[in-house]
């Protein structure tokens, strides 16, 4: 109990707009329905966003969380790299069974009747499977912005890797990849398994060592 308190103190800069943008989400969820809510993002689209969106959507990606946490080796510390790539094996790690048990259809499959109503970007594949929910962009894209924020020196920070992750979760329904409800479920996957995952390797006691906090080029 102790390690979970201390966690969300420091994440607090993160966890607390995070809580509002929650209860925001959830009164857009109980007012409108999961077409009425695609349909009005798919009706969003400009020109800077088919630019920009399918880049910052990349902020989720494993391939990012690989060269972030391969950076954190190189120039920071084994224990930052550490507690960023083991949270996101353990996030990932529970969400993709959850993909397989809600086996739920991705917005191309599930309009499938639809499709000369939707706007899809220029460019971009769009996946047509049933693995939609929870969103893994968003899970990851959640999780690293946890992690930041544990590290960040200034809590405000935490505002900041909180609209980064929020742009990334709504990337993926700006390029028809997810519906709401796969972000919004992925955002909490990602806040609060990662928040679990720091109270556990809060136990870890080589984290604590000095050699831990030393670098690959930075000794």
């Amino acid at each position: 109990m102790k390690n979970i308190k201390d966690i969300t103190n420091k994440i607090s800069g993160f966890l607390w707009p995070y809580l509002l943008v929650v209860l925001f989400c959830i009164l857009i969820k109980i007012t409108f329905s999961k077409k009425e809510i695609y349909f009005y993002v798919n009706s969003l689209h400009f020109h800077f966003g088919d630019l920009f969106f399918p880049r910052i959507t990349e902020l989720g990606s494993s391939t990012f969380a690989t060269v972030v946490t391969l950076l954190l080796v190189l120039i920071v510390s084994y224990r930052s790299a550490f507690l960023l790539g083991t949270a996101y094996l353990f996030t990932a790690a529970v969400n993709f069974p959850l993909k397989y048990i809600f086996h739920s259809a991705r917005p191309f499959v599930y309009f499938h009747d639809l499709h000369s109503h939707m706007y899809f970007v220029p460019g971009v594949d769009v996946l047509a499977n049933y693995y939609s929910f929870p969103s893994g962009h968003t899970v990851c894209a959640f999780t690293g912005a946890i992690i930041a924020t544990y590290f960040s020196k200034q809590k405000v920070w935490g505002l900041l890797y909180l609209l980064l992750a929020m742009l990334v979760g709504y990337s993926r329904m700006y390029m028809s990849q997810h519906f709401y409800e796969d972000v919004f479920g992925g955002s909490i996957v990602g806040t609060s398994l990662t928040i679990v995952w720091l109270a556990i390797a809060a136990n870890f006691s080589f984290l604590k060592k000095e050699s831990w906090k030393k670098s690959l080029l930075l000794r």
